[in-house]
C-alpha cells in the first residue's frame, strides 16, 4: 500500500500554488448562483437526459433545511482521494447520520461522468454517499478553492476540503492536510 505520505508529497509537487482562502463560519452557501451537477453515468436511451440542465442541483436544493457533509476531493481516480479521503467517510457515514446529518456529499471539480464511475469503482452506496460534480469549477472559483493541477495531468481543480452545512449556513470548514484523518476531524465538529 502506497504511504499516505508519500501520496502527500507527490501531489504537492505538482500543484501550482495559490493562495488559500477558507469559506468562512457564517457563509450562507444558498446565496450563491453556482450549481453542481448529480454523478451520473451516460444515458444511451430517450428515457434519461445528460443535459446539464436536466441534472443540475443548486445549492439551495443541496443545503436548504439540511444538515450536510461535505468533503472535497481534488480528482477521482487519484491516490489520495481513493485510498486516503474516501474510505473514512464511507465507513463513519452512519455516525454522522447518528448525529443528524441528512446528507454526505463527495464533491469533485470534475465531470458527473466519471465521477460517479469513480464512485462505483469504490462500491459506493449513492444513498448513503451523494457524489456530485463541479463540472466547469465555478463554485470552487467563487470561493477561492480552485487550484491548478496542470503540472500532474489532472488541469484546474478544487483544493481538498472539508465543511459541515446546517441549513445552507458554514458552521465548520477545514482546508485538509491529512485525508485519512478528515472524516475523524469533521465528525467532531457536527
Amino acid at each position: 500500500m502506497i504511504s499516505n505520505k508519500l501520496l502527500k508529497h507527490s501531489a504537492r509537487r505538482f500543484v501550482n500554488q495559490v493562495t488559500t482562502r477558507n469559506i468562512a463560519v457564517g457563509t450562507d452557501l444558498t446565496s450563491g448562483a453556482a450549481s453542481w451537477q448529480k454523478a451520473r453515468p451516460w444515458h444511451m436511451d430517450d428515457n434519461n437526459s445528460n443535459l446539464a440542465k436536466d441534472n443540475e442541483v443548486t445549492m439551495t436544493d443541496i443545503f436548504k433545511n439540511k444538515k450536510v457533509v461535505v468533503f472535497g476531493v481534488p480528482a477521482p481516480f487519484t491516490g489520495t482521494c481513493t485510498h486516503a479521503h474516501y474510505p473514512p467517510y464511507k465507513k463513519l457515514e452512519q455516525e454522522f447520520k447518528s448525529k443528524g446529518v441528512d446528507e454526505v456529499v463527495c464533491y469533485s471539480v470534475a465531470d458527473p461522468y466519471s465521477h460517479y464511475n469513480w464512485g462505483k469503482a469504490l462500491n459506493n452506496d449513492f444513498d448513503k454517499i451523494t457524489f456530485l460534480a463541479d463540472d466547469t469549477c465555478e463554485w470552487a472559483k467563487d470561493h477561492g478553492l480552485d487550484r491548478d493541477y496542470t503540472g500532474s495531468s489532472l488541469g484546474h481543480r478544487s483544493a481538498r476540503f472539508s465543511m459541515f452545512v446546517d441549513d445552507g449556513v458554514v458552521k465548520s470548514f477545514n482546508m485538509v492536510e491529512e485525508a485519512d484523518k478528515d472524516a475523524e476531524t469533521l465528525l467532531g465538529q457536527v
